[in-house]
């Protein structure tokens, strides 16, 4: 059956009289001044819904701008049996387009993402706001030190003080960062965004002498000036936790994620980067640098056992800090003709080592 219908071409306003027919697989169009069409069903498009009386006009995908317009009833009947999506139902041929556009973009998305997270996250660690910062790491402080004791002795947090600063007499331009020791069964120390140090009390009372805890203190120093942390919490919890971070959403997901090891677990170079910077702190302050060297080399050899329960997922200071054996064969003596000063006064050492009492 054919019917007269209106063509437009889209690109003039002149209108065209054309007939059309049911084809097997679509519209047959054909008319003095336009050449044989087919247009498939699932290409076309309603342009209005269908009332009775009025005309219907569709488009095509193939050729944007068309337009063809007809009245009769029986004709548009039959046509929308054949395509049901021109009277607003499922489309195939537009679902597959949508579908083809969601998948792109998602892939899109994933792609930049990917290497945002790869390739982008010690630039963004430093562009982002003190707040956030501030408030991720206590996050992940509190995860990580939940159930522990927050160790207060007065002259144990004095003498931490007073390491601290003779570090800083090598740098000046240390940034402030808030170093705290916990109760913690774990030789470790974590360096957390926002300037935030933990030391155990385990790695103290493993510490023989306060250069060997200067050069784990200025090692997590390092993470901090580079924001290493920063870096990792980009990197391995992605944008999502920083908003909801930003927004005071639940530390759950901080600690939840595989997240606090991920998190706490440095690249090799990251770990070669905080290295340099401590063998480069020390030497200006002149702190011997060997005492670091001993206590690496004693837990290398001692290799405490990997540990269970909840302090699994921060693991011993060998298990978070790759390549211990090139680590301690970078560390050298003080160059000649520097001699090292104390890092602390015997009382002072006596009172860090007792800081929990």
């Amino acid at each position: 059956m054919a019917v007269k219908a209106v063509y437009f071409d889209g690109e003039v306003a002149a209108d065209r009289q054309v007939k059309v027919e049911l084809g097997p697989d679509g519209l047959l169009i054909s008319g003095a001044d336009v050449g044989p069409q087919s247009w498939a069903y699932g290409t076309l498009s309603a342009i209005n819904r269908h009332h009775a009386g009025h005309p219907f006009r569709l488009s095509h995908a193939g050729q944007p701008g068309t337009r063809l317009v007809f009245r009769d009833e029986a004709f548009i009947a039959g046509l929308i049996a054949r395509a049901p999506h021109l009277s607003g139902g499922f489309n195939p041929h537009l679902a597959r387009k949508i579908a083809a556009w969601t998948v792109a973009g998602l892939a899109g998305v994933a792609i930049v993402g990917y290497l945002i997270l790869q390739y982008a996250p010690e630039r963004v660690a430093f562009l982002l706001p003190d707040s956030w910062r501030d408030r991720a790491g206590a996050q992940i402080e509190a995860s990580l030190t939940e159930g522990t004791k927050h160790c207060r002795d007065v002259g144990g947090e004095a003498a931490l003080r007073a390491m601290a600063l003779r570090l800083a007499d090598g740098d000046p331009a240390i940034p402030p960062a808030a170093i705290r020791v916990y109760d913690i069964p774990i030789v470790n120390a974590f360096a957390m965004p926002g300037g935030r140090i933990v030391l155990t009390k385990a790695l103290i009372q493993a510490a023989e002498a306060p250069e060997e805890v200067a050069g784990v203190l200025a090692h997590e120093v390092g993470h901090v000036v580079n924001r290493h942390s920063e870096a990792q919490l980009v990197r391995a919890t992605g944008l999502q936790i920083l908003i909801n971070v930003a927004t005071g959403g639940s530390a759950g997901q901080l600690s939840n994620f595989a997240g606090l090891a991920a998190i706490l677990s440095y690249s090799r170079a990251a770990e070669r980067e905080a290295d340099a910077y401590s063998l480069w702190v020390m030497r200006a302050a002149a702190i011997d640098p060997l005492g670091f060297k001993h206590f690496f080399e004693r837990l290398q050899k001692d290799r405490p056992e990997t540990s269970t329960g909840f302090f699994k997922k921060i693991g011993n200071v060998l298990a978070t800090h790759p390549g211990t054996e090139d680590r301690i064969a970078r560390i050298e003596p003080l160059p000649d003709g520097v001699t090292a000063r104390p890092v602390l006064t015997e009382a002072q050492w006596q009172a860090l080592r007792g800081i929990c009492g």
